[in-house]
């Protein structure tokens, strides 16, 4: 005989979790974050970080994408106490150069028409106002953000050291049409391609930081084209007379010194930039021709 065949009922799969508020909260609180840091616009974080709170709170209660959920209630916290921060400096800013020019205005409106040396001395003050910011403009459109560093349009002359708080460089010279010397040094190197042409860089990088590191993890040079175009030094390879060791590991205060080979526009007046840092990093622009 046959032995019955049975059957037996497979257990119900619970339906998945849901996590849209979880997701959506930690979405708004990013986007707090992000925003804050925008002048006038991080007035939104005001709206949109107190929202992710909110979320998360529901989120983290109903069991709908708590660890999301704790992440929106994070983040959007972040991003409220920012947006606050940034609407105080403005605050404080506007403050003063409201109570400066209400200050002017009492000395114009207190100053005695009749008298020419209490006339005088309200305007010199007014004109020695507007000089000082007229120069500060000037200053800044000159040097940049930075001031004393070296920008796209008021690049470093060779020689001249940057530096941030791990690295510190020194270009020490440009060699243009260097194609002889690469062709010199290795027979294998392959030549330019048409219309452009090798360009040494003698640069030398010192170590700030603490332990040790490359200088491959932190400097980087390139070649920036009078129309905009970037290119790195590591696009072309060849071998360089003297080159300067990307590996070399160096412990603080130790220095890497030699040359780096660019492929660069035929007669393109460009500059060099140096780029310092890995993740958070800092330009600087330096002269190619004399």
């Amino acid at each position: 005989m046959t032995e019955p065949y049975y059957t037996y009922p497979t257990p119900e799969q619970a339906p998945p979790a849901r996590k849209g508020l979880g997701i959506s909260a930690m979405v708004l609180g990013i986007v707090s974050i992000v925003l804050a840091f925008i002048p006038f616009i991080g007035l939104v974080s005001f709206l949109l970080g107190p929202l992710a709170v909110i979320l998360g709170i529901v989120a983290i209660v109903k069991h709908r994408g708590e660890g999301q959920g704790i992440a929106g209630v994070i983040t959007g916290a972040i991003g409220t106490i920012i947006a606050i921060v940034g609407i105080l400096l403005t605050s404080m800013v506007f403050d003063a150069v409201e109570e400066e020019s209400e200050r002017l205005n009492d000395d114009v409106a207190d100053a005695d028409p009749d008298d020419d040396e209490e006339v005088a001395e309200v305007e010199e003050e007014v004109q020695d106002q507007q000089e000082e910011i007229a120069e500060e403009r000037e200053e800044a459109e000159e040097t940049g953000t930075d001031g004393d560093q070296g920008t796209r349009e008021n690049p470093l002359a060779p020689g001249e050291t940057v530096s941030n708080e791990e690295w510190e460089v020194t270009i020490h010279g440009v060699t243009p049409n260097a194609d002889d010397e690469i062709a010199a040094e290795n027979p294998y190197n392959d030549p330019a391609p048409e219309g452009m042409s090798y360009m040494m860089v003698d640069m030398s990088a010192t170590y700030l930081g603490e332990d040790s590191d490359t200088p491959m993890m932190g400097v980087e040079l390139s070649y920036v084209t009078t129309t905009g175009e970037t290119i790195a030094s590591y696009d072309y390879s060849a071998v360089t007379p003297d080159a300067f060791e990307s590996f070399a590991e160096l412990y603080t205060g130790g220095t890497e010194t030699g040359n780096v080979a660019l492929v660069v526009p035929t007669d393109d007046d460009g500059t060099l930039r140096v780029r310092l840092g890995f993740l958070d990093t800092q330009d600087f622009f330096f002269e190619t021709s004399e």
